[in-house]
């Protein structure tokens, strides 16, 4: 589940930050044991929980709750609960417009889920309800408010900064070697063995025993094509891609047949095309290295107010590192 709340604020979470942790509750809750104090506001262990487990909803992915996990959280938490007392303060929004445009965020997400009752059951799947959820989408409004307020000004990277950028960071523009490749996955190296066999005296195609043979009905409705597969084991196994197959495709050149033992059956493969490695030009990455840094610096800017904010209160956090 995604919305443009929650990619705005992973937004603000960038460049060092907790990762996507943008919001927090101004009151403990009953029976919630403190975990951190901010001002006039203090943070409950609960409402850590549940900004935790709405921010893993948003992205998609579950966020860690471990003791080191909990801590730097917490920590966050406090810098955001500065802000937000501060936003409410100078007037940069108020809670009525921020639960306003919460519920609108509310509505569209509702929407995503197919209906309410859908959400609510995705939400009691994390320990979470709808007026938890709807709370956390108010704080995030309120640290969309200040988000925009402080960063406003910052200044777009200069050509030379994203040529630096680039000079400097060029292994992670570099495109790994691949192989297109196409394969029939069967039961048994001998079924596999007798395919190839048909190809090899031209019998049949490729694309047409895939279609009828190959259990993986996904690469199957291609005509076995499973695309650009990278060469390294270690790049194809963190695609999914079994390291045997991998180890297989790597012995083969264009156009030749290989059968890999896989925990899924044996696959019948076959090279179509090889790309070698390359490096992205700068032109071509220019545009993302710019939006990165100036997110950076977005995040940056936003960081150092909030903390900056936390240090004119009094405050403490009640977890161990």
């Amino acid at each position: 589940m995604t919305n443009k709340v929650g990619k705005g604020l992973a937004a603000v979470m960038a460049g060092g930050m907790v990762a996507a942790l943008a919001a927090c509750g101004t009151s403990a809750q009953a029976g919630s044991p403190p975990v951190a104090t901010v001002g006039h506001d203090t943070i409950s262990k609960q409402e850590w929980l549940s900004t935790v487990k709405s921010l893993g909803m948003l992205n998609g992915s579950p966020l860690s709750t471990n003791q080191a996990a909990e801590y730097s959280q917490v920590k966050q938490l406090m810098v955001w609960s500065a802000v937000e007392q501060y936003v409410l303060a100078h007037h940069w929004t108020t809670n009525a417009q921020a639960s306003k445009q919460a519920a609108t965020a509310l509505g569209q997400i509702e929407k995503q889920a197919g209906s309410k009752a859908a959400l609510v059951k995705q939400l009691q799947t994390q320990g979470l309800t709808l007026a938890n959820f709807s709370s956390f989408l108010t704080s995030q409004e309120i640290l969309q408010a200040a988000y925009a307020r402080v960063t406003k000004n910052v200044k777009k990277p200069t050509t030379a900064a994203i040529q630096s950028y680039y000079n400097q960071n060029k292994s992670s523009f570099v495109q790994p070697a691949t192989d297109t490749v196409q394969a029939i996955l069967v039961k048994t190296k001998a079924q596999a063995a007798s395919l190839e066999a048909e190809l090899k005296a031209g019998k049949a195609t490729f694309a047409a025993l895939a279609k009828a043979d190959s259990l993986d009905k996904t690469s199957a409705a291609n005509g076995g094509q499973m695309g650009p597969i990278p060469t390294s084991v270690t790049a194809a196994s963190s695609s999914g891609i079994p390291t045997s197959f991998v180890t297989e495709m790597d012995t083969l050149k264009t156009g030749q047949y290989g059968i890999a033992s896989t925990t899924s059956g044996y696959y019948l493969m076959q090279v179509t095309a090889v790309t070698p490695q390359s490096t992205q030009s700068f032109s071509s990455v220019k545009s993302q290295i710019a939006s990165q840094l100036l997110s950076t610096a977005q995040s940056n800017t936003f960081q150092s107010f909030g903390q900056q904010q936390l240090n004119k209160v009094p405050h403490s956090i009640k977890v161990k590192a």
